[in-house]
């Protein structure tokens, strides 16, 4: 496999992942403020809240895995 494929597997696989996530939680967020009949106790906007910051906090950890993984295979072939 190519060195720097992989990190960038890496960060795609991330970058999808945190797409879908935010887009459901971005969803679920307007219907929070449609739906209020089922949203007396805040619980949809807090759910929604909660994929959006799992998401975010994804993309943040896949891109620096991503990286890591490219600086590491970089210094490893230069040794």
């Amino acid at each position: 496999m190519n060195e720097r494929y992989e990190g960038r597997a890496i960060t795609q696989m991330c970058k999808m992942i945190a797409s879908v996530g935010l887009i459901v939680g971005f969803s679920l967020f307007l219907l929070s403020f449609i739906a209020s009949a089922y949203n007396q106790d805040f619980f949809l906007t807090i759910i929604s809240l909660g994929i959006m910051g799992a998401s975010m906090f994804m993309f943040g950890f896949g891109t620096f895995m991503g990286i890591l993984t490219e600086t590491y295979r970089k210094t490893e072939l230069h040794s």
